[in-house]
């Protein structure tokens, strides 16, 4: 899953934002996301009643887990569903074929919101009970069955959802009239509002799925159509053919005025599903399939196992972007396709998120985690492979340079303070396992993922996938499986490493000392490591197994594994600065000597692009922590080249814009922003309004980058340009239109806003309404803020962006947008699916810097799962840390710029 952070604030054109700081930014990757927590930074979470822990009998929930642990095991499952649009309501049936294999009474399987009719079991009636608590459906019989295969027959009827859950619909506009489509999304666990089944990953069976619905509508299951036939009253019934065996997480279905471009990747037909008439918007996306399943299909060495494979796009938005139903991924529309208006971010974000999905066909989907303690296996994989298949294709875009920004580092923050976890969790409940979908989950596993490859090897790492992968086919695994496999491919102690960095939370940082070289003949690099922290809860006692590349810059590498608190190293003698984690596969921060430190910042434009960014980034977070001066990362600032990496640079906006924020308010707020604007300024004029011949997509994103930070540090210039740009009505070019309409959005006046505004009201794509509502949202006047939050209790703003504006507005306005949350709870939770209920709230008052909203989250979360008690805590941990960080580590940057000013 491509998942997506409710509660992150308004994304601005290719800006990051500094790990904690309420930013707006549009990611160029991520979880959704880009494309693992769209996202992408995209973390699906849900709030789902907590199932009743029954006794254990055969075939219930165990009061430790809920889950089936024994009992009957279904084989196949037969479902024909009959869905109606309009009355948002379904029949449907379902024959089960199941396996017993030892005497029982009582079927127990997942069930929620249908009403049951009718339930036999081998042609016999039996007695049906629903606990709707639990969640479970339970059938008895008159008699015990028998070991052996039986049959259950299940009459019932259910409701489609309005948000995106189980079966869901949407509404939107086609030349003035209001169609809808339907679509499924059943991870982790509403399949069973779908049908009744036995609902968790290692229950795999065979699906067949039947559907009755409107003739002149195309319908989409997870394998081709079987068979076709003509109803009465202009329906036609549609059977698919039978799927191979999968969990039912991966079950999928969509209804609507649908059409269909193919093309034939070595004999598996590629499809892109869309509204009808935006087939011309569907070519990148139909690239970037072709080309993630030739890369994935070379890398893992096994064919994809299905005949078609469908992306199927549809408007809205939700507590996700994207899912990897087999043979059937659904992506909301802005994250599939792409138009005249599309930019650069937007275009490598489809790339992205097609691949992480693609890459889920097999790792995933082809095998599956046991349970969802391991989901990282799903989803840090698939975030880790989407990087290695964009590296393949698109090596200018510089994927892993990015993925430090965005992914890693946002994951060293979450995973400093309190309110993190280990990568491999214990889940026990539906609540829980939603709640894993986390930045830990997907850039932290796809770090260590990442930082292990380096250590065996590629082609070691990659025997081991394989192998991991044939032992399993159709099957499931644990975390321990993998990396078993991997340390018997490369006979290296992978699992020592892999136990360390995924089963405690938190990171180590290494202090890093050498004597001084010109007092002794040797050398010896003397490392000591502890746990990273940025908060008094994080300074706990864990200790890792580290593999480290050391190396001078003018000589070759040296390679080791710390196991211990402190370590020596023999390093070769010399005055020339070194460097640990060298090349920056590692993770975790590196603080240096002060003399070595001294020396790097001398020779910073000599280093690697990857070196001088994992500094940077190292300095900004021991800024922040208090483990080096905040100063030390305005040095480093001070020697980037002109000619920087447009990501070094695009980091280096974040830190700006960051900076900025903590000084609001304070006496220092205009030198700061100043500051930011000296800063930037000279890489704007290099990179000027205009795009040039053989530019790369990078250099594209680092303007507009530039465009949006300047116009938000107060750079009249740039301000002045983008409102003439866009009250003169002209042609804006793609790759800076989103980053000049929040300039001119973000400083609207009055009657900007009211133009503004007629834009958003007058558009009826989806994706247009989304860029153009988000815009609106940016206001600075608290005014026009004012205006748009009250809009979100209307008409006005389409059902599924609503919680998107509000977001949106709560990066410039937390105080406000958290009154109009706590003022107006019932009508926003109203609007949230269940990927999002318990994490809105945190999103919204984690952009704050005021203490007093940590108690007040924590009044609001009183009555929230225990399950969501980590994700309020890292919530308030995070406005703690704002606090702290404009409390007492601003003093000395305001200082430090003051002293340069004269």
């Amino acid at each position: 899953m491509t998942s997506v952070t409710p509660g992150d604030p308004a994304h601005r054109e290719g800006v990051w934002p500094k790990a904690d700081c309420p930013v707006p930014a549009e990611p160029l990757y991520g979880p959704l996301i880009f494309w693992g927590r769209l996202a992408m930074k995209f973390r699906p979470l849900a709030l789902i009643a907590a199932l009743l822990l029954l006794a254990p009998t055969a075939g219930a929930q165990t009061s430790q887990r809920q889950w089936f642990e024994d009992g009957p095991t279904p084989l196949r499952y037969e479902i024909a569903v009959t869905p109606n649009a309009e009355s948002g309501t379904f029949t449907g049936d379902a024959r089960i074929t199941i396996e017993v294999t030892e005497p029982t009474q009582t079927v127990t399987m997942n069930a929620l919101g249908l009403d049951v009719s009718r339930a036999r079991i081998d042609n016999a009636n039996v007695g049906v009970s629903a606990d709707a608590e639990a969640q479970t459906l339970t059938l008895t019989t008159r008699r015990p069955l028998r070991p052996g295969q039986h049959v259950v027959d299940i009459s019932y009827a259910g409701a489609i959802q309005d948000e995106a859950y189980g079966l869901f619909r949407v509404e939107y506009q086609d030349d003035g009239q209001t169609k809808r489509a339907l679509a499924t999304q059943f991870e982790p666990g509403d399949a069973r509002r779908f049908a009744p089944m036995w609902d968790q990953p290692n229950r795999r069976a065979v699906f067949s799925l039947t559907v009755t619905a409107p003739r002149d509508q195309m319908v989409i299951g997870n394998m081709p159509v079987e068979q076709t036939t003509s109803l009465r009253g202009g329906l036609t019934r549609t059977r698919f053919a039978d799927t191979p065996s999968m969990p039912s997480y991966l079950l999928f279905l969509a209804v609507g005025d649908f059409e269909r471009v193919t093309r034939d990747v070595d004999g598996v037909e590629l499809g892109v599903v869309v509204r009808r008439g935006e087939t011309h918007r569907a070519q990148e996306a139909l690239n970037a399939g072709e080309q993630s399943l030739r890369y994935f299909t070379d890398y893992f060495g096994i064919r994809y196992p299905l005949p078609k494979l469908d992306m199927i796009g549809v408007p809205g938005a939700g507590g996700f972007g994207a899912m990897e139903n087999w043979g059937a991924i659904l992506y909301f529309d802005q994250y599939l396709l792409v138009d005249e208006n599309s930019s650069e971010a937007e275009r490598q974000n489809v790339f992205g998120i097609v691949a992480h999905e693609i890459a889920h066909q097999w790792f995933g989907n082809l095998v599956t985690m046991m349970w969802w303690d391991d989901l990282w296996l799903n989803e840090g994989f698939a975030s880790w492979m989407a990087a290695k298949a964009t590296e393949a294709v698109h090596p200018d875009w510089n994927p892993w340079l990015a993925q430090m920004i965005d992914g890693t580092s946002t994951a060293m923050a979450l995973d400093a303070r309190q309110g993190t976890h280990p990568v491999v969790q214990t889940v026990n409940t539906l609540d829980e396992a939603n709640l894993a979908f986390d930045t830990i989950t997907y850039e932290k596993g796809l770090a260590v993922i990442r930082m292990l490859e380096a250590y065996v090897g590629e082609e070691d790492f990659r025997t081991g996938v394989r192998n991991y992968l044939n032992g399993r086919l159709y099957g499931n695994a644990r975390t321990e499986d993998l990396w078993t496999a991997v340390q018997a491919a490369s006979g290296q102690p992978v699992l020592e490493i892999a136990r360390s960095f995924t089963t405690q939370p938190g990171f180590p940082v290494l202090m890093v000392s050498a004597p001084d070289c010109r007092a002794t003949r040797g050398a010896t690099l003397q490392l000591a490591q502890r746990r990273f922290a940025m908060d008094d809860a994080s300074r706990t006692s864990e200790r890792w197994s580290i593999p480290i590349v050391a190396r001078r810059l003018d000589n070759d590498a040296v390679r080791l594994v710390m196991s211990g608190e402190s370590q020596s190293a023999a390093f070769a003698p010399a005055c020339t600065p070194y460097l640990v984690n060298a090349g920056q596969s590692g993770f975790f921060r590196v603080l240096y000597d002060r003399a070595n430190f001294a020396r790097l910042t001398q020779r910073f434009a000599t280093l690697d692009d990857a070196d001088q960014l994992g500094l940077l980034l190292d300095y900004w977070a021991f800024g922040r922590s208090g483990d080096a001066p905040f100063t030390d990362y305005l040095e480093l600032v001070n020697v980037i080249p002109a000619d920087a990496n447009p990501i070094i640079v695009i980091d280096t906006i974040g830190s700006m814009q960051a900076l900025a924020a903590y000084a609001e308010g304070r006496p220092s707020d205009a030198a700061v922003k100043a500051y930011g604007v000296r800063t930037l300024r000279p890489y704007f004029e290099r990179a000027g309004w205009t795009a040039r011949v053989g530019e790369t997509s990078n250099d594209s994103q680092m303007r507009a980058s530039l465009i949006a930070a300047l116009g938000s540090l107060g750079d009249e210039a740039v301000i002045t340009e983008a409102r003439r740009r866009v009250r003169s009505g002209e042609a804006i070019p793609a790759g800076i239109r989103n980053a000049v309409l929040s300039v001119y959005a973000e400083h609207a006046t009055h009657a900007d806003y009211e133009a503004l505004l007629g834009q958003a009201r007058a558009a009826s794509d989806f994706v247009e309404q989304r860029r153009l509502w988000r815009q609106l949202a940016a206001a600075y006047d608290e005014t026009l803020a004012r205006r748009t939050l009250q809009m979100t209790l209307g008409n006005d703003i389409p059902r599924q962006l609503r919680t998107q504006v509000i977001a949106s507005v709560a990066a410039a306005h937390p105080r406000l947008t958290w009154d109009f949350l706590v003022a107006n709870r019932t009508t926003v939770e109203g609007y949230l699916d269940p990927l999002q209920r318990l994490e809105f709230p945190a999103g919204i008052a984690g952009a704050s810097s005021d203490p007093a909203m940590a108690e007040e989250l924590e009044r609001y979360a009183a009555n929230f799962p225990e399950g969501a008690r980590p994700t309020i805590a890292a919530a308030q941990a995070q406005i703690r840390l704002r606090a702290q960080t404009v409390a007492e580590r601003m003093p000395a940057v305001e200082a430090w710029i003051a002293a340069r000013r004269r």
